[in-house]
């Protein structure tokens, strides 16, 4: 069983995932990092099948950092929320179904 949760207070957030990587029985890693950097003020946290969470997580970071590169300002935490979010149902429509959830906390001075 995975799992990410996130705690948020007054002034903090705290970002919590197992290190787990595991398919029926089997645990086939014990230091999996299931937490990316998204941006200096976002993480995306994803639990799921191995392989689903790595690649997605990947193009998530990777499209941010793009869209930053693009227009010079970071995405806020919506619109990267919004994207993934887009991104996700838009897998989810075609064959290859990803199986993965996201959580994207952010902190510090973005909105």
């Amino acid at each position: 069983m995975e799992c990410v949760f996130g705690l948020v207070g007054n002034g903090f957030d705290i970002v919590v995932a197992d290190t787990s990587a595991v398919h029926n029985i089997l645990v086939h890693k014990s230091n999996e990092d299931k937490i990316m950097v998204l941006d200096s003020h976002k993480l995306i946290a994803a639990s799921g099948e191995a392989g689903d969470r790595v690649q997605f997580t990947e193009y998530i970071q990777k499209n941010v950092a793009l869209y930053q590169f693009r227009n010079g300002i970071p995405l806020t935490t919506a619109g990267a929320a919004n994207f993934t979010r887009g991104e996700l149902a838009t897998a989810l429509r075609k064959a290859f179904k990803v199986r993965t959830e996201n959580l994207i906390p952010s902190h510090g001075n973005c909105q």
